[in-house]
C-alpha cells in the first residue's frame, strides 16, 4: 500500500532545522523530496558535529529520505535549471530570510507563472510582513520574543531556554500541517497557495495558557519550575533516587483522598487547605513541602508503582537512554534505525504517525550524501546527459 504522500514531489530548499523537519515529515508520509544545496558546501546543519562516520548526527536526524543535488542558484545557469524542475514538483519549501528568493527571480509571483499549481511554503523568523519581516531570526530569537523563555525555568535564576530547539520545529510542524491542507485543497481548486508561516507566529500559538491566563487576571506569567500554574499537585518531585511527576488535575475528592492514602499520607486527604485543585494551589507552598518530605522517603519507582495502582497519573522523568530503552517507546517503534551508507545503520527518533489501514509510514531511507542525486534528477526529470551534466559539474552550477 502507497504512503498518504506518495504522489507528491516537494523541492526542499530549507537549512538546518526548521525547513528540514518540515520536508523531513512529508517524506516521512511517502513524499518524494530533493533537497537542493549549494555545491561544495550543502546544508549548514551537515558541518554540525557529532559525527556518525563521516557524516553529521544533526543532519541524518532530520534529512531521512530525502535526495540530494546541488545546484549554484547565485549563477544565472544555475536559476535556468531551477526554472526548468519547477513544473515537474507539487510543493516547494524554503527557509531563508524574506526577500532572498525573491531577489533570484523565484519569488511566489514568478514561480506560479511557471507553476500555478505549486505549493509554495516559506517558513522565517517573522514572516513575510510587518517590521520585523526582514530581520534574521535563529530559535533561540522566537523562543525568547514568543515569552516560552520567560516562563521556563526556575524562578529568580533567569529566563532559560527550554532544551529542544522548539522555534524551528513547532514552524516545521505547522508548516507542513499547512502544506497538506493546501494539497487537499488543490484537489478542487487545482491552484497553488502561498504559505506565509512566521516562527514567532507559531510561539505565540503554542502559548496559548499563558496568554489565557494574564487576559483573565492580568498578572504577568512567569517560571514555575516543573509545576502548573494552575493545578497541583502537577509537576515533578524528587524521589531518594531519581525525579517523577504526578499529574492531578481534579476537584474529585475520592481521587485525592486515593492520591493521599496511595503515598501513605490520608491525614491530607480531609485537610481543609487541599480538598479542592483551587485550595490546592492556593496553599501550593504547604502542600508540596509536606509531599516533597515523603517523597524523599523512598525510590521513584515506588512511589510510580503506588501511585499507579491508584490510578494516579505519574510518570518517571527520564534521561535519555531511558527514554530509548521504555517499553512503551519500543513499542511504538518511536526509535528506528535507518541505513547508513559507511556504518550500515543509524538510530533516530521516529515520527508518530500511526494509521489503521497497513500503510508503510516506518520504512526510512538513508540521509542523502551532497549532491547523491544530482545525476539521477537531472536525467529523470529534464532528460539531460552525462556529458551535459558533467559540463554543469565542471562549471560551477552544480
Amino acid at each position: 500500500m502507497n504512503r498518504p504522500l506518495e504522489s507528491i514531489r516537494v523541492l526542499d530548499l530549507g537549512r538546518i532545522l526548521s525547513g528540514p523537519f518540515c520536508t523531513m515529515l512529508l517524506a516521512d508520509l511517502g513524499a518524494d523530496v530533493v533537497k537542493i544545496e549549494q555545491p561544495e558546501k550543502g546544508d549548514p546543519s551537515r558541518n554540525l558535529g557529532p559525527k556518525a562516520g563521516m557524516d553529521s548526527s544533526y543532519f541524518i536526524s532530520v534529512n531521512r529520505g530525502k535526495k540530494s543535488i546541488t545546484l549554484n542558484l547565485r549563477l544565472e545557469e544555475g536559476r535556468t535549471l531551477f526554472r526548468s524542475l519547477l513544473p515537474h514538483f507539487d510543493v516547494l519549501v524554503e527557509n531563508f530570510v524574506p526577500g532572498t528568493l525573491e531577489r533570484m527571480g523565484f519569488g511566489y509571483p514568478s514561480v506560479k507563472e511557471i507553476n500555478p499549481k505549486m505549493i509554495y511554503a516559506s517558513i522565517s523568523g517573522f514572516g513575510q510582513t510587518g517590521p520585523y519581516s526582514h530581520k534574521p531570526a535563529l530559535d533561540v530569537i522566537v523562543q525568547a520574543m514568543g515569552g516560552i523563555m520567560s516562563v521556563t525555568g526556575i524562578p529568580g535564576l533567569g529566563p532559560m531556554r527550554p532544551g529542544a530547539s522548539l522555534g524551528d520545529s513547532i514552524a516545521g510542524l505547522f508548516t507542513s500541517l499547512a502544506i497538506t491542507s493546501a494539497l487537499f485543497r488543490r484537489q478542487s481548486t487545482h491552484q497553488g497557495e502561498f504559505i506565509d508561516i512566521s516562527m514567532l507566529d507559531c510561539q505565540v500559538t503554542m502559548m496559548e495558557n499563558a496568554f489565557a491566563r494574564y487576559f483573565a487576571t492580568q498578572e504577568v506569567p512567569g517560571p514555575l519550575g516543573s509545576r502548573h500554574p494552575v493545578a497541583t499537585p502537577f509537576q515533578a518531585f524528587e524521589a531518594n533516587d531519581g525525579s517523577f511527576v504526578v499529574a492531578l488535575l481534579t476537584d474529585n475528592l475520592e481521587q485525592w483522598s486515593k492520591f493521599c492514602h496511595a503515598i501513605g499520607r490520608p491525614e491530607l486527604g480531609p485537610d481543609q487547605r487541599y480538598t479542592t485543585n483551587l485550595l490546592r494551589t492556593t496553599n501550593y507552598d504547604q502542600l508540596i513541602q509536606e509531599l516533597q518530605t515523603t517523597f524523599k522517603l523512598k525510590g521513584r519507582l515506588f512511589w510510580i508503582e503506588a501511585l499507579s495502582t491508584a490510578s494516579i497519573p505519574c510518570g518517571p522523568v527520564n534521561s535519555i537512554p531511558e527514554v530509548i530503552n521504555d517499553p512503551q517507546v519500543q513499542h511504538r517503534e518511536m526509535i528506528v534505525e535507518i541505513p547508513h551508507k559507511e556504518l550500515g545503520s543509524w538510530k533516530v527518533a521516529n515520527t508518530p504517525f500511526n494509521f489503521s489501514s497497513d500503510i508503510p509510514v516506518r520504512e526510512y531511507k538513508s540521509a542523502p550524501r551532497l549532491s547523491e542525486h544530482t545525476r539521477e534528477i537531472f536525467k529523470e526529470i529534464l532528460g539531460m546527459t552525462s556529458e551535459e551534466i558533467g559540463e554543469l559539474s565542471d562549471a560551477g552550477i552544480i
